[in-house]
């Protein structure tokens, strides 16, 4: 916020605006912010032990080349120097990212709890931004002027670093098949996973940083540590590969994973990284465990996808642990296998579809039916894609939670499939089965002089006649955009005596409303009128304008259409 002197303006609009962040922070829940907590600790404990890998590596790297010197050879001897280089550049850049989490601990952003150690407020959204946007978020094409930008340099340097490196120590060629390594940060247009128009739009600043939670940054950070740590290990591999037959000692093997996240709606799946935390081209890990495997980089890790089961909900509750466990086994140098196994569990919850509409039970055919479709349980999470087999689904550009529901013509059921898209994976959450019904009928009302005709009263010739289209009441509150009418081709005839009807006039169509109406001066015709004569109102059709302005025609006969009135004096 400003500071100074504002003025009773720039005052209301700071206030709503303190509310409008209060009302952000209700929209995720405490389950969401404790399981990016347990993320994050996650993330730090793998970081640190990374770290501690990547420390034994290097030293032992050392330690051979060292056997190699006091051997007589001194080939390799410039590689020590540039294992510390690779130390060094490692530890500068991991320094500057962790000196963003002790800004997220600061008392003035989210603080820390002296009791747990951990962040005090999880939750914490403007102070938080501004750290990472600066006071002006739109500066520099949207990334804005704070320690987002500072970061995303940082490490974009860091990856250029290490590609030089890389082809250095490797005759000009590069990683990753030639391609080098990955860039850490990725803008929302580059990255395959973000799929939303909108989102594609943002810069990676904004898109990460943009009145998230302090905790989820927390956990941002220390991924992008994880990552540094993950090069420098590809770095100090490179220069190990250069030695003759170099065989070290590892005195601790760990076996990490690191889960997307600990809290799954039954039926999507779970899905955790698993990877040893110290590995060489000759001692390749293999892995066995709960659910589908799929190996990466190298074989040197793999990621396990695990589907969520409901059967693990105990009855009566939304919520139940699902346990699943995962082995590695590793060759070492003196020819045995070292094995390592992980017991760990996530939490299913119960995936409940809520609805809320004006009439949640029936469908109307050709109507904007407007549907609430929410499931709670998933919070941000929640992505939702909605299909149909007798209708069509307009989802509203306002709220992903909104869908106007459109029958077919002639259908008399409608099943909703309703999805959510999480993580690029689209889940299949349950279904909705309505009963489609045609709209009720409008009532058709004639009026003589403003007063309702019973239809056989003689009428004086100098009266006015209006006949009007009267929706169903509780249609037009339910749909009113879908409760309009429209009456075509009205035409006056005449009978007189024994002779058929003739036509003596025609009027314009009537203007599309919910209450259309055709007026009628029977002064127009009183030249020609007697009394007794039946002189007749009728109308080519009734037709129902949609919000689609669709015409639909009304099931009305002629007769229904044909309104006598009797002429008097």
């Amino acid at each position: 916020m400003a500071s100074g002197k504002l003025t009773p303006r720039q005052k209301m609009i700071n206030l709503m605006y303190l509310v409008l962040t209060a009302l952000l922070a209700l929209n995720v829940s405490a389950e969401v912010l404790q399981a990016f907590q347990n993320l994050a600790d996650s993330l730090q404990v793998t970081a640190e032990q990374l770290q501690r890998n990547n420390q034994d590596l290097a030293d032992a790297i050392k330690a051979a080349i060292k056997r190699e010197i006091e051997q007589g050879s001194r080939k390799n001897e410039p590689l020590l120097s540039e294992v510390d280089r690779v130390r060094s550049m490692a530890d500068s850049v991991t320094g500057v990212l962790k000196t963003y989490i002790d800004t997220l601990y600061a008392e003035h952003v989210a603080g820390r709890d002296p009791e747990t150690g951990r962040l005090k407020r999880l939750d914490e959204r403007e102070n938080n931004y501004r750290i990472w946007m600066g006071d002006n978020d739109a500066a520099n094409g949207g990334r804005g002027e704070g320690k987002a930008l500072e970061m995303h340099r940082l490490l974009d340097s860091f990856v250029d670093w290490a590609n030089r490196f890389y082809a250095q120590h490797s005759g000009g060629r590069l990683p990753n098949a030639g391609k080098g390594f990955h860039r850490l940060v990725v803008d929302p247009r580059d990255n395959p996973a973000v799929k939303e128009k909108e989102s594609k739009e943002k810069t990676w600043e904004y898109f990460t940083f943009h009145m998230t939670p302090a905790v989820a940054n927390l956990a941002v950070i220390y991924k992008y540590i994880n990552d540094v740590y993950v090069i420098e290990t590809e770095l100090l591999n490179l220069l190990k590969s250069k030695l003759g037959q170099v065989t070290f000692k590892i005195d601790s093997l760990v076996l990490v994973d690191a889960p997307r996240s600990e809290i799954v709606v039954a039926g999507m799946k779970f899905e955790t990284r698993v990877f040893v935390a110290a590995t060489s081209s000759q001692a390749k890990p293999t892995f066995s465990g709960t659910g589908n495997m799929k190996l990466e980089a190298g074989g040197y890790s793999a990621v396990f996808t695990i589907p969520a089961s409901a059967a693990v909900i105990p009855a009566g509750q939304r919520k139940g642990k699902q346990n699943y466990s995962i082995v590695a086994r590793i060759p070492k140098a003196d020819g045995s296998v070292q094995e390592l196994r992980l017991q760990k569990s996530f939490e299913v919850v119960k995936p409940e579809i809520v609805v809320t509409s004006a009439a949640v039970q029936l469908l109307y055919s050709e109507c904007g039916n407007d549907l609430n479709i929410d499931v709670p349980a998933l919070g941000e999470l929640y992505d939702p894609r909605v299909t149909a087999d007798n209708a069509q689904v307009i989802q509203s550009k306002q709220s992903k939670k909104k869908f106007r529901i459109v029958p077919r013509a002639g259908a008399k059921t409608c099943r909703l499939e309703v999805a959510t898209n999480t993580a690029g994976q689209i889940v299949q959450l349950g279904y909705l089965d309505y009963k489609v019904v045609p709209p009720p009928r409008p009532s058709l009302r004639v009026y003589v002089n403003n007063e309702p005709y019973n239809g056989v009263s003689p009428v004086p010739r100098t009266a006015t006649v209006r006949i009007q289209v009267v929706p169903d009441n509780d249609f037009a509150k339910s749909l009113p955009e879908d409760a309009r009418y429209m009456i075509q081709k009205p035409e006056i005839k005449v009978v007189k005596g024994l002779a058929g009807a003739t036509v003596i006039g025609s009027l314009p169509n009537s203007k599309i409303a919910s209450n259309p109406f055709i007026s009628v001066d029977l002064t127009d015709y009183a030249r020609g009128l007697q009394p007794g004569n039946v002189l007749y109102v009728q109308f080519s059709d009734v037709f129902r304008v949609n919000f689609q302005n669709k015409q639909v025609k009304e099931n009305f006969s002629i007769t229904e259409l044909t309104f006598p009135i009797t002429i008097g004096k």
